[in-house]
């Protein structure tokens, strides 16, 4: 590859992936590792607050032995005021204590408890989760609550789809994924979890929620906009009329909800074919994966596409044959997944996606992951090594040429991590797209087993492939015949349950096969004379 490709390339494939705003802010969603500092931040946290407890508490028990010692004249005196003021000692230690001993009581009294304490919590908070971050865990349940067809309830006590989970939701984690949903638009959705909720508080103590800030008051008062809002009318108006506080204005609080309905202010992805592609999430999911699979229409050793496969051949299952879809095993090595990485981990950040329309890459809720293009400028000789390897390996599984676009994507998925359905290639006009042609194939490495979820779906062909690390997942975007938009190719990641989802990524561009794979139909819906004007 040429150094002048080498230079152009970033333009359109290696982004600048920190985003205004996000300088800044830790990664507390999708980082594993920010998730743990965040866990050790919690135990600290707990600490300071139980050793804040404790100095309150020896303040408590001072004040109350004062208070014992004080009483005790008091006690001796009752029912016998008047013999007991005669008796001149009992005179003067009244006259004593109420002169001297309260004074310095006061004092104590007003002394701050647990400074230290306040300041080392004051100190960690800054670095605590912002309600962006909230935003986007809820972001991340939402998404998988809507991708497996869950019930609030179900994953409130730690049913996930179909799988048990240790732990459960408290009335102020429900009570956050009602208001998301009502301010995302999701008025069901809403209604379910804040029921729960209400429910929940119920059951939990009330002093906790009250310093917490979640109030019955709140979840009743949202949970009657959210049922208005959803169309269930009698019923948020029965529930208002028959809250012992609100029974009074029970009916006019109806009638203004009804009045105002409200707007969302949360912008949720949308795409098409949701349906079929969170079908197909759910058919490759855990819970169905042993009554939906892929359709494998062959299993064979791929000898044919280059001279080095004959010695060497790789395991294929042909997935789809219109469109080109393949499934390579063991492609690669434990080893070599390990030092992709060592060589990835500490350059992670978050990625953007390609907005053709404008022709920028931004931070957006359809793409949630860390990733890092391999190889960067700190990539290690040895490892350039083991990338030129995987490069030329990637050459001989599918045939193609890899003369552009040398860079591999490297990407780690957690929470609620995924990728709305898109075609990989842009159909856009960049100068690199002018020099390199479109992404006429893409091969996705899966480089772990995930626990739940995070398969890679097309809903157009009716397709789930669950991650199987070491394999490699190939398909053509474009007709192999035309060069044509192969649209059929849509397809997205599910979103990850549990646990991370490693995957790297690398596209093949249209330009390099133009010897190796001519068209044998004029395109129908493309326009290459710009293109081919540019390369002349």
């Amino acid at each position: 590859m040429s150094l002048i490709i080498f230079l152009i390339m970033p333009v359109l494939l290696s982004p600048n992936w920190i985003a205004e705003g996000y300088i800044s802010r830790k990664n507390y969603v999708t980082s594993a590792e920010e998730k743990m500092i965040l866990l050790e931040k919690d135990r600290k946290l707990i600490i300071l607050l139980n050793s804040y407890a404790v100095e309150l508490q020896d303040k408590i028990n001072v004040l109350r032995g004062i208070a014992k010692e004080f009483k005790k004249p008091l006690e001796e005196a009752r029912g016998r005021e008047e013999e007991y003021l005669s008796n001149p000692i009992n005179r003067l230690t009244l006259l004593r204590q109420m002169h001297e001993d309260w004074e310095p009581v006061e004092k104590f009294m007003q002394q701050p408890v647990g400074q230290a304490q306040i300041e080392s919590i004051m100190n960690i908070h800054k670095g605590l989760p912002m309600q962006d971050d909230l935003n986007e865990a809820n972001h991340a349940l939402f998404r998988i609550i809507q991708a497996y067809g869950l019930e609030p309830k179900d994953v409130a006590r730690g049913l996930v789809d179909g799988v048990q989970y240790r732990g459960n939701l408290s009335a102020s984690n429900c009570y956050a994924m009602g208001k998301f949903s009502f301010k995302a638009g999701n008025y069901q959705m809403a209604s379910e979890w804040l029921s729960v909720a209400k429910d929940l508080l119920m059951e939990q103590t009330r002093k906790y929620h009250e310093v917490i800030g979640v109030t019955n008051m709140d979840i009743t008062l949202l949970l009657a906009r959210s049922l208005i809002a959803n169309g269930n009318i009698n019923i948020a108006r029965d529930m208002l009329m028959d809250d012992s506080i609100l029974s009074e204005t029970g009916n006019a609080l109806s009638l203004h909800f009804i009045r105002n309905s409200p707007k969302p202010t949360i912008n949720v992805e949308s795409w098409e074919s949701a349906g079929t592609f969170n079908d197909l999430c759910r058919s490759a999911s855990r819970r169905q994966s042993n009554e939906t699979k892929p359709s494998r229409l062959h299993c064979r050793n791929n000898t044919t596409t280059s001279p080095f496969l004959k010695l060497a051949p790789f395991r294929m299952e042909e997935l789809s044959l219109d469109p080109y879809i393949m499934l390579y095993h063991n492609v690669l090595s434990d080893p070599e997944i390990e030092k992709l990485e060592q060589m990835s981990g500490p350059f992670l950040e978050r990625t953007r996606v390609f907005l053709a329309e404008n022709g920028t890459e931004q931070i957006a809720p359809s793409r949630s992951a860390d990733g890092v293009w391999l190889p960067h400028l700190e990539t290690k000789p040895e490892d350039l090594e083991i990338l030129s390897r995987i490069e030329r390996r990637i050459g001989d599984i599918t045939g193609l040429n890899m003369g552009t676009g040398g860079k591999m994507q490297f990407l780690k998925y957690g929470f609620g991590g995924h990728f709305v359905p898109h075609h990989d290639y842009f159909d856009s006009k960049t100068s690199f797209l002018e020099m390199a042609g479109d992404r006429i194939a893409t091969v996705l490495f899966y480089l772990n087993n995930v626990e739940h979820g995070g398969a890679t779906a097309f809903p157009k062909i009716n397709l789930a492939v669950p991650t199987q690390k070491g394999s490699a997942l190939f398909w053509h975007n474009l007709d192999g015949e035309s060069y044509d938009y192969d649209k059929r190719t849509f397809h997205g990641a599910c979103p990850l349950i549990s646990g991370n989802k490693l995957v790297m990524t690398r596209w093949i561009y249209e330009l390099d096969q133009m010897f190796l794979l001519p068209t044998i139909h004029p395109p129908r819906s493309r326009n290459f004379s710009r293109t081919i004007r540019n390369q002349v």
